[in-house]
């Protein structure tokens, strides 16, 4: 991703590259959504940037590949059912009474996604594991 100088010397992202957020954003300027979806999807917009300030803030630095790994996994099962359930929503599929539900659900998962701590229980994956190579000494 690109940065670029802001005044005083702040350092942005000029290029943001998450479908999360994109979903995110058509769904505040859908018109056919109530208020109720818009302030969902403003969450969902501030818990997609939590999730990227944890990865490389807290994720990178303080867990293993694998845990790591397997973190980004379940966030990316939350990525597709956003989408799922936006394109679902889009083609008539989904009332939005339905819509709402689980738009909601998803917004909470994703907020709840990072707010964990990073314990010795977090730092080793449970999901991958490492299998050694021919040459391994172990």
């Amino acid at each position: 991703m690109a940065e670029k100088d802001l005044s005083g010397g702040a350092r942005a992202m000029a290029v943001r590259n998450s479908v999360s957020l994109g979903v995110f954003l058509a769904v505040a300027a859908s018109s056919r959504v109530p208020l109720t979806i818009v302030e969902l999807a403003g969450r969902g917009i501030t818990a997609d940037a939590a999730g990227t300030r944890w990865v490389l803030e807290v994720g990178k630095p303080h867990l293993d590949g694998f845990t790591l790994a397997d973190k980004l996994i379940s966030l990316g099962e939350l990525e597709d059912q956003l989408v799922e359930l936006w394109q679902a929503y889009t083609r008539g599929g989904v009332d939005t009474a339905a819509f709402e539900a689980g738009l909601a659900e998803i917004v909470e998962a994703k907020e709840g996604w990072c707010s964990g701590s990073v314990g010795p229980e977090e730092a080793s994956s449970g999901h991958l594991r490492r299998v050694p190579g021919p040459s391994a000494d172990w």
